[in-house]
């Protein structure tokens, strides 16, 4: 979520709503769970387990659109279930998905980002979540959108178009989970971090987080609402849009630390060396809370684009769309490199992160069309 916002000048603006942030100071009483070892099965090792981490919450009432689904809705959706889901997804629509390797995290996770449609398109839009790792909802999401797509591959239509026809000139890569590492240490406790230097780097920002203030909980709770990579920077302050003007923690945190450089996490080079492999037509980055649509900055090149496809998905949705004026973003960072991009965030859930299983329902349905929406958008611009 960005620290500022600014007022909407969009055409389809919506009544102002109230961003409520993760507190640090009244901890809710979740368990923590501790992870066992696990490898990814497309070879990207892993330190949770192979089957979903289910937590508080019941499944009995969540909406499948998918029948006989792959991907499991789970309140802690880990890493390696991403990893075995992606491995199925494949092996199950194989001539429709491709899923290629396009980094590794700095505790040896590898990072993926699963292509649908032609992956020789004219266009392509990208789609990513699980930046911040308390969000770990949104690569949940992210996975749901990617299986409902190639389930629907050969049926689905979208306003009376074949889902076939958008994406013969469409691919659509989504990276379901950005920040792996983090997301298992939130997820999972220490425990689920392998290197013994980032195990104390860890520990090291908690001893700063608590002497600084930014923090009263306990060692276990803290981890919980841990937001940045597995060295405690936030992966979303990392990207060069103006980087020095970012003004948060000095030192590592479990919040708000931007690195020692733009680009110094191997997780923020990954996305960005996608972003320069090709020309895209559109990202949409996911995060958690405060269905909100961000879709300006500053010096933002694309501006009449990126405020369009924020009131096409405001309109589907029902969030309301907003600029933003924090710095270090990608969609910032999106806005206003030497090929710019058309790009949005959307802040998902009504309630502090990590968000609840009640909330997935509600997210599902706002936001399940949202790739294939943008797609089209892409299509035809």
């Amino acid at each position: 979520m960005r620290n500022k916002i600014y007022g909407f000048a969009a055409a389809m603006a919506l009544a102002a709503g109230t961003l409520a942030f993760c507190p640090l100071k009244a901890l809710a009483d979740t368990p923590v769970i501790t992870a066992g070892g696990g490898q990814g099965l497309l070879g990207g090792p892993g330190m949770g387990p192979v089957g979903p981490a289910q937590g508080p919450g019941s499944t009995e009432n969540i909406i499948s659109d998918v029948p006989d689904p792959i991907v499991t809705v789970v309140e802690k959706y880990s890493y390696d279930q991403m990893v075995q889901d992606l491995n199925t997804l494949r092996s199950r629509y194989g001539t429709h998905l491709q899923v290629n390797a396009i980094g590794t995290s700095l505790d040896g996770r590898t990072l993926y980002e699963a292509v649908l449609g032609n992956p020789n398109a004219p266009k392509h839009i990208l789609i990513h979540g699980g930046i911040h790792a308390r969000e770990y909802m949104t690569p949940l999401l992210v996975m749901k959108q990617l299986e409902y797509g190639v389930e629907l591959y050969d049926t689905g239509t979208f306003h009376g178009e074949p889902f076939s026809s958008i994406l013969s000139s469409v691919a659509v890569h989504f990276v379901p989970m950005v920040n792996p590492d983090g997301i298992s240490l939130s997820q999972f406790g220490l425990d689920a971090i392998r290197s013994q230097e980032l195990r104390q780097q860890i520990q090291q920002a908690y001893a700063d987080d608590l002497a600084q203030g930014r923090t009263s909980a306990a060692f276990d709770r803290y981890l919980v609402y841990w937001k940045t990579n597995g060295r405690g920077v936030d992966l979303n302050q990392n990207f060069p849009a103006n980087w020095d003007l970012v003004t948060a923690s000095p030192v590592p945190s479990y919040g708000t630390y931007k690195g020692t450089s733009p680009l110094s996490e191997p997780e923020s080079q990954a996305l960005a060396g996608l972003m320069d492999a090709r020309t895209w037509a559109a990202t949409v980055s996911y995060h958690s809370m405060g269905n909100i649509i961000y879709w300006d900055y500053p010096g933002n090149l694309v501006q009449q684009a990126s405020g369009e496809i924020a009131t096409v998905v405001s309109g589907l949705t029902g969030y309301q769309s907003l600029g933003s004026s924090g710095h270090g973003g990608f969609k910032d960072w999106a806005q206003i490199r030497e090929n710019p991009v058309p790009s949005i965030t959307i802040e998902v859930g009504s309630v502090s992160c990590p968000l609840p299983l009640s909330e997935y329902n509600d997210i599902w349905t706002r936001n399940k069309q949202v790739w294939i929406l943008v797609a089209k958008y892409a299509a035809t611009h």
